[in-house]
């Protein structure tokens, strides 16, 4: 947070939470491992463990919310409420996991990034030296942080476009069970 001429410039709710949330929630997990999920445990367990992770999540933003209501966050978010809440070793202890967590969750999700962009072109198109997977995956973790180092609001601004191709995709996803009969997929194999 920069400050100029006495006023500090944030990225509001918009740009700072809610879309950086709604792409965690609708992002790599749900479009390509939901369906792994799905096909190992079944679908009542899956919705179990949709449950589940609801109520965690649920009561997690409920108490963050009464930790927010009777303090002032400063820099830092949620690390700033856990260490003014808890103090700062408990604060300490939980936030070097949360970074580790968070610098992880690049590598993650530019991997995922990757693999669904080679999902996308035809196999004998894709390999380059082998290893399209890792350096596409790579190419895009360096854009993350030249993109990072530049501008932290130039990184959130770049989410938009992210997040209007996955409103689309599930308005896609709505339109398409409406319309048309479910049946399985075909496989190659089948074929």
């Amino acid at each position: 947070m920069t400050k100029t001429s006495g006023k500090s410039h944030k990225f509001g709710t918009f740009l700072g939470v809610y879309t950086p949330s709604i792409l965690t929630i609708l992002g790599l997990i749900m479009y390509l491992r939901f369906g792994w999920v799905v096909g190992n445990v079944g679908y009542i367990n899956t919705v179990i463990i949709v449950l589940m992770a609801s109520t965690i999540t649920f009561i997690t933003g409920l108490s963050a919310s009464a930790i927010a209501t009777n303090i002032k966050v400063g820099v830092g978010g949620e690390y700033y409420m856990i260490s003014r809440s808890l103090g700062l070793e408990l604060g300490g202890a939980i936030g070097i996991p949360l970074y580790l967590c968070r610098t992880l969750s690049v590598t993650f999700y530019c991997y995922g990034l990757s693999e669904a962009i080679l999902m996308l072109i035809p196999t004998s198109q894709n390999m380059l030296f082998g290893y399209s997977l890792e350096l596409l995956t790579i190419l895009f973790i360096v854009l993350v942080t030249t993109l990072s180092g530049k501008s932290a609001k130039l990184v959130l601004k770049s989410q938009i476009p992210v997040m209007i191709i996955v409103g689309i995709s599930i308005l896609a996803l709505i339109i398409g069970v409406l319309t048309k009969d479910l049946h399985a997929p075909t496989t190659i194999a089948s074929l």
